[in-house]
C-alpha cells in the first residue's frame, strides 16, 4: 500500500503554494509511480484542507461572478424548456457542482451540418500554454478540431442563439464553436476549462472576455462505445448521444472554483466522436 512520505508532503506544500492545479499534481504524480487513486486522494485532501484552513475555496477563477448565468429554470410541462425554435428537455438537474444534460438541443441535421462543414478545417487540437502564451500540442488531449468565430454561417448563428437562450447568457459572450473529432482510443484527460489568472499564459486570455465560467459540451454523433463526457470527482459519465449536451459552471458566483468541475472525455473504443464545445465567458468574448 501506498502513503504519503515526508517528502511527498513537501512536495505537496510547495507546488500548492505555487499555484500548482489539482490536475497538473494528479498527473505529476501519476508520472512519478503513484497510482492513480492514490494520486487523487491525496491531491483532493490536501485542497479540502487548505480550503478549511482558509475558511474558504480560493478564488482561483479570478473573478466576481455575480449575476452571471442563470439557466432558463421556467421549464414546460415534461421537463422542456422552451427556446424560440425548439424544445430542449431536461434528463439531469444538478444543482452543486451545477450540470445539466439537455436533450435534443440539436437536430440530426444541424449535428450532419456541423460536421460536414467541419471537416476541411480539421487540424491537431492544441491547449492553451500555460507559461508562453498562445498554445502548443499536449499528450493529454488526442483529438483533431476546428475553430469558427462566432456567427461564422446561418447555421451556426441559429444554433448560438438557442444556447443563449437556454441559459440565459447573451450570445456576445460566447466564444465560437469548436468541432472536435476523436478516432478509437482518442480521449482528453481530466481538466479544468477555466484560465489561470497566475500564469502569464493563460492570464493572456483573460484581455479578451475576462475569464470562462461555464462549458456546453454538444454530442454531434452516436458513439459504438466509449467516449463519455467524466466528472471524476462525482464518479459521473454522461454517455454521447447524437443532439443531446452537457453543461456544467466552474464554481461559486464569488468566483470560488468547484474542484468538481474537474472533467475529461474517456477514450473512445468503437467508432468515432463528434462534439461541439461552447464556452461561455464572464464579458462579451471579440477577438479583433
Amino acid at each position: 500500500m501506498q502513503q504519503v512520505s515526508a517528502e511527498l508532503v513537501e512536495w505537496l506544500q510547495n507546488e500548492i503554494g505555487r499555484g500548482c492545479r489539482p490536475e497538473v499534481l494528479i498527473e505529476s504524480m501519476i508520472k512519478a509511480g503513484y497510482e492513480a487513486d492514490f494520486a487523487r486522494n491525496v491531491i483532493n485532501a490536501s485542497f479540502a484542507s487548505l480550503e478549511a484552513l482558509e475558511g474558504k475555496r480560493p478564488n482561483v477563477l479570478g473573478a466576481n461572478l455575480e449575476g452571471t448565468l442563470k439557466i432558463n429554470t421556467d421549464p414546460l410541462p415534461g421537463n422542456f424548456i422552451r427556446t424560440s425554435d425548439r424544445d430542449v428537455q431536461v434528463l439531469l438537474n444538478m444543482q452543486s457542482p451545477r450540470i445539466m444534460l439537455f436533450g435534443g438541443l440539436l437536430s440530426d441535421e444541424e449535428c450532419d451540418g456541423i460536421i460536414e462543414f467541419s471537416r476541411a478545417k480539421m487540424a491537431r487540437s492544441h491547449v492553451v500554454d500555460s507559461d508562453a502564451g498562445g498554445t502548443r500540442e499536449d499528450e493529454a488531449r488526442t483529438s483533431t478540431g476546428a475553430a469558427f468565430q462566432r456567427g461564422e454561417t446561418a447555421l451556426h448563428t441559429r444554433i448560438e442563439k438557442r444556447i443563449s437562450e437556454l441559459l440565459g447568457w447573451p450570445v456576445e459572450h460566447g466564444e465560437g464553436l469548436q468541432i472536435l473529432h476523436y478516432n478509437i482510443g482518442g480521449e482528453y484527460k481530466p481538466h479544468y476549462d477555466y484560465f489561470h489568472h497566475d500564469r502569464p499564459g493563460e492570464a493572456e486570455q483573460l484581455k479578451t472576455g475576462g475569464q470562462r465560467i461555464a462549458t456546453l459540451v454538444m454530442y454531434l454523433n452516436d458513439v459504438e462505445a466509449g467516449g463519455g463526457t467524466i466528472f471524476p470527482e462525482l464518479g459521473l459519465e454522461t454517455m454521447p448521444k447524437k443532439g443531446n449536451a452537457i453543461y456544467f459552471a466552474y464554481g461559486g458566483m464569488d468566483g470560488t472554483l468547484d474542484s468538481r468541475s474537474l472533467h475529461g472525455g474517456a477514450p473512445v473504443e468503437r467508432g468515432e466522436k463528434w462534439i461541439a464545445t461552447k464556452w461561455i465567458r464572464q464579458h462579451p468574448y471579440q477577438l479583433t
